[in-house]
């Protein structure tokens, strides 16, 4: 039987290993920000983190291990930023969706946008994954336009999972303007916030009508 004093041992080495990880992955985010992820290589990775190769290959396997597991805490992060946003106003629910997506992406953009460029490229985003991050905007998307219809501000002329569709695209092509650097995250926000207002405006209640050509002209004149 281990005693106590070796336990708590144990206990003391596998933190220090989970922590040792986590500045190498730290360090594989900065690089992978700085110069892309093409350009990102272990021997760099190690040398910047004061350890030899092999030691990299021993934590963490290959290159496209490192960014997996770097994409899976991203996952992770998007997902909490995404979870339980305010459902009974689809005015409100749009601005918080997407505000919370930017208030993320805004603390490390250059990684972010490096991060998704590859993702897209290695198919670790693949919209249809029932997991993925693109698979839950599109439940919330759902969702949101579901509760728009029952509150009474979509007619329900238009199926709601067409609607949704049309939501979950407006975030999509902002977010490929934005990493391809097209548009900055201002910008990012007025083409998704309009492009979901548009959408609802093609099912709107009258009165929800007005109040959406009065949010989209506010956003025109910002």
């Amino acid at each position: 039987m281990s005693s106590p004093t070796l336990a708590r041992g144990n206990v003391t080495r596998q933190a220090n290993k989970k922590l040792r990880r986590q500045r190498i992955l730290d360090i594989a985010k900065y690089l992978i920000a700085s110069q892309g992820f093409e350009a990102f290589t272990l021997s760099q990775l190690a040398k910047e983190a004061g350890v030899s190769t092999p030691t990299i290959h021993n934590l963490f396997g290959k290159k496209d291990d490192i960014f997996q597991e770097l994409v899976s805490q991203m996952v992770n992060t998007i997902s909490l930023a995404l979870s339980n946003p305010d459902m009974s106003d689809p005015i409100e629910g749009a601005e918080v969706f997407t505000d919370n997506l930017l208030r993320l992406y805004k603390q490390d953009e250059a990684f972010y946008r490096s991060a998704f460029m590859a993702a897209d490229r290695t198919g670790l985003f693949d919209h249809k994954l029932p997991d993925g991050i693109f698979h839950q905007s599109l439940q919330i998307a759902e969702r949101l336009c579901t509760e728009a219809k029952e509150n009474g501000f979509l007619k329900g002329n238009i199926a709601t999972a067409t609607l949704a569709e049309q939501l979950f695209a407006c975030q999509r092509l902002a977010r490929q303007d934005w990493v391809n650097g097209y548009i900055d995250l201002q910008r990012y926000r007025k083409q998704v916030l309009i492009g979901m207002y548009i959408t609802y405006a093609a099912d709107a209640s009258p009165d929800f009508y007005k109040m959406l050509c009065g949010k989209i002209n506010e956003l025109v004149d910002k």
